[in-house]
């Protein structure tokens, strides 16, 4: 959340330049979707937010507090989630052969969130273009076609070379 913070105010930062300079292009696109987050679950129907405001670590740093036999779980969870696991929560961790996996589970529910997958979706990813040219960017697009497009905006000559022989 914090690193959608911090890019949230570094895209606010390039619009104002953009805004005021009115020569300068500003594209925003993810690369893939990643986990399918579906916000409110587990019969609710809005995600704990305050939960989520409370939290200072990810579920892969917790997880690296952790000591061998991950018995520090309920003090490690505690401090970096703000929240006391049961017993039976507890219990799932430490037997975890993937704590880092049990517990952003447990985060997930407790905060209520659900998720299609831990890896990358086949979700389309939004695209959004701010400034001069900022009309080529409207629709669907390959990814690989947006570096097409700036070339042709900059005037400059561009030649994938999908071989992966930079010569």
């Amino acid at each position: 959340m914090k690193d959608i913070e911090a890019f949230e105010e570094a895209v606010k930062k390039a619009l104002e330049f953009a805004k005021e300079d009115q020569q300068t292009l500003v594209v925003i696109a993810g690369d893939h979707d990643t986990g399918g987050l579906s916000v409110g679950g587990y019969d609710q129907y809005a995600a704990n937010v305050k939960m989520l405001q409370q939290m200072k670590a990810t579920g892969q740093y917790m997880a690296g507090q952790l000591n061998k036999k991950q018995s520090n779980s309920k003090k490690i969870v505690k401090k970096y989630a703000n929240i006391e696991l049961t017993n039976v929560e507890e219990q799932k961790i430490q037997r975890a052969k993937n704590p880092e996996r049990a517990i952003n589970r447990i985060l997930s529910k407790r905060a209520l969130m659900g998720w299609t997958t831990y890896e990358h979706s086949g979700t389309d990813v939004p695209l959004y273009a701010y400034g001069p040219g900022a009309e080529n960017f409207s629709g669907l697009h390959e990814n690989t076609d947006l570096p097409k497009i700036m070339a042709k905006l900059m005037g400059l000559p561009f030649s994938a070379n999908t071989s992966g022989n930079h010569s």
